[in-house]
C-alpha cells in the first residue's frame, strides 16, 4: 500500500488521511510523489540544511544587540551653570594675573617689578589648580552627562578648588617678600579674580548651612510678646509688685 509523506515532519501517513498523525499538519494540500519543498521556518534558527537564518524579534527570540552610538564630545558652555561659568572664567583670570607684576619699586627713574610666581614659589599650586579647574569645566561642557563618575560631588570639587585658590592668593597678596616693595596690578587682579571665583560656589553652601536657621517651629511675634508679658507678671507677683493696667508698667502694692 502506498504511503503519503508529510511535507512538514517528513513522516509517513496512511493515504487519504486529512491530518498527519505526528504533527497534525493538513494533508490535503500535497499528494503522494510530490517533491518536497522546504518551508520557511518560524524560528530564526534553521531547522533543515535548506533553511536560511532569518533574524526575528518574536517572543523568546533574541536578535543580536544593537551597538549603542558613541557619545561624541561637543563643546557647549550653556551646559554649565552660571556659577560654573563664573568660576571657570575667574580662574583663567587668576592664571594670567600670576605672571603679571605683583610687587615692585621705582628708583632713579627705573621701575623694577617681579611676577607673582617669582615672588612666591607656592603660587605654582594656584597655576596647577586653575588649569585643572578650567580643563575640568571644559570637559564637563562637552557632554550632557559626564562620562566619568567622580568620587565626590561636583559642587564639593569646585568649592575645594576655588577655596585653595583663594587662600593661596590671599597669603601671597599679604606676604610682601621684601620691605619697601609695593603691590602692583597683578596682585590686585589675582585677589579680585580669586574672590569672584569662590563667591558663586560658596554662596549656596553658606545659605544651606545648618546653623544659619534657628531650630524649632516658627513662633509669631505677637505670641512672643504675650509670653513676655506673662513672664513679667509672674515675676512681679513673686516679688510682691502688682502690675498696672498699662502694659509693661508695675505699681508697688500699698
Amino acid at each position: 500500500m502506498a504511503t503519503v509523506t508529510c511535507p512538514e515532519c517528513r513522516s509517513e501517513t496512511m493515504p487519504g488521511a486529512a491530518f498527519c498523525g505526528y504533527c497534525g499538519t493538513p494533508q490535503g494540500s500535497e499528494h503522494p510523489g510530490e517533491s518536497y519543498r522546504p518551508r520557511s521556518s518560524a524560528s530564526q534558527f534553521p531547522r533543515t540544511p535548506g533553511d536560511q537564518y532569518v533574524a526575528s524579534a518574536g517572543p523568546g527570540q533574541h536578535a543580536p544587540p544593537v551597538p549603542s552610538p558613541p557619545r561624541d564630545f561637543r563643546l557647549d558652555l550653556r551646559r554649565l551653570s552660571r556659577a560654573d561659568q563664573t568660576a571657570g572664567a575667574a580662574s583663567l583670570v587668576v592664571l594670567v594675573s600670576l605672571f603679571l607684576p605683583w610687587f615692585g619699586f621705582g628708583t632713579l627713574g627705573a621701575n623694577i617689578s617681579i611676577a607673582g610666581t617669582t615672588a612666591h614659589g607656592y603660587l605654582v599650586i594656584v597655576v596647577i589648580t586653575a588649569l585643572l579647574m578650567a580643563g575640568y569645566l571644559l570637559l564637563r561642557s562637552g557632554w550632557s552627562t559626564f562620562p566619568v563618575r567622580l568620587p565626590i560631588a561636583h559642587e564639593t570639587l569646585l568649592l575645594a578648588g576655588t577655596g585653595v585658590q583663594f587662600l593661596l592668593v590671599l597669603i601671597g597678596f599679604l606676604d610682601v617678600p621684601l620691605a619697601g616693595l609695593g603691590r602692583e596690578i597683578g596682585a590686585y587682579l589675582a585677589l579680585l579674580a580669586a574672590v569672584a571665583a569662590a563667591v558663586p560656589v560658596a554662596r549656596p553652601v553658606v545659605r544651606s548651612w545648618p546653623g544659619r536657621h534657628l531650630p524649632g517651629p516658627h513662633i509669631p511675634l505677637r505670641r512672643l510678646r504675650a509670653y513676655a508679658d506673662y513672664a513679667a507678671r509672674c515675676r512681679a507677683s513673686a516679688a510682691g509688685v502688682m502690675p498696672d493696667s498699662r502694659p509693661h508698667s508695675l505699681v508697688r502694692w500699698a
